[in-house]
Order: C-alpha cells, then structure tokens, then sequence
C-alpha cells in the first residue's frame, strides 16, 4: 500500500506534533480507501487482461489510466499492427479469428498515476486529518449528571464528502 501523502504533510496540514504510529495508521487508511473509491492506483501497477478475441477490432482495456502496453498477444503469438489511444487498442483486421472458437487475447499493461495528484493529496489529508482528530465519535450528550456516550473507532475512519466527490471525478475519468 503507497500512502498517498506523508505523516509530515498531515502535521502540517493539522499545524500539530503527531504521533507517528497513530498518522500512519490513518494515511494508510484514507489512501487505501480512496483508491478503493477512485478504483485507480496512484502508483504505477504492471498488469495483465485477458479477453476472448471474436473479431472485434476494438479492445478497451479495464484499469486506467493506461500508461504503456508492453505486449499483445493472440492465442499465444506476439501482435504488434495495433494503435493505442487512451485505454484503447485498435487492429484493423481484429483481435481473434471470426471462427466458432474465440481466440485468446492477452494484454500485459501497466496503468495508474506515476505521481500524485495534488487534489488527491488533499483529499487524503483531509480524510486523515478528520479520523487523527476525532477517533470516537459521540453519539449522546447529557448536561444533567453529564454522561457522553460513544461508539469507539467510528468516528473519521473514513472518506470526507469532498474526498469522496474527489474520488468519483478519477473513478468516471473525469480527470485526465
């Protein structure tokens, strides 16, 4: 798991010494939700798809954004007469045969951000800050005999609002 900000850029961002076993543990926690939210890596990850070939001359590839496509293969033979735009591969005469069996398309990639976004620097900041800051969350207050109630650990373990829409932007590909 690559934290998305530092345990430096949190105390700076709270304007506060930290416990840095405690910051952490939230940075790891907020970045890994918000690539769960964004469903990208903010790091460069190699992979490989798999995908029946019947002809089609278009291959969209799944996990964005596409960096660089290392290999294309078709039923075990190396193809190299594609064209790349975007998460796209294009081959005019199709990847796979028009027969009764598909062929066997397999795409090794890599995709992902080589560096982080400002926006989602803040994004995770301001999740972490809020779960480093409130770790309890109270649920009932009483002035008379003064009794709080609280529900340990459900307090800022979690996205913001702002993160969240933040999230959603990479998640659609709004954000090239």
């Amino acid at each position: 798991m690559v934290q998305l900000a530092t345990p430096a850029d949190l105390a700076s961002y709270l304007q506060q010494a930290l416990d840095a076993s405690t910051a952490n543990l939230v940075l790891d926690i907020a970045s890994a939700d918000f690539e769960a939210e964004a469903d990208t890596k903010f790091s460069s990850t190699a992979t490989t798809y798999t995908v029946e070939g019947v002809g089609q001359r278009c291959i969209s590839l799944p996990r964005l954004p596409v960096i660089a496509v290392q290999s294309v293969t078709v039923d075990g033979v190396v193809v190299t007469d594609y064209v790349r735009i975007g998460p796209n591969l294009y081959r005019i005469v199709g990847f796979g045969g028009y027969s009764v069996y598909p062929a066997a398309v397999v795409v090794s990639y890599t995709h992902g951000y080589t560096a982080v976004p400002d926006d989602v620097r803040g994004a995770v900041l301001e999740s972490a800050a809020q779960a480093y800051s409130n770790p309890d969350l109270a649920v009932r207050e009483q002035i008379d005999d003064y009794v709080v109630q609280r529900v340990s650990g459900a307090g800022g373990i979690g996205l913001t609002a702002t993160a969240a829409k933040v999230a959603h932007r990479y998640r659609v590909g709004a954000v090239a």
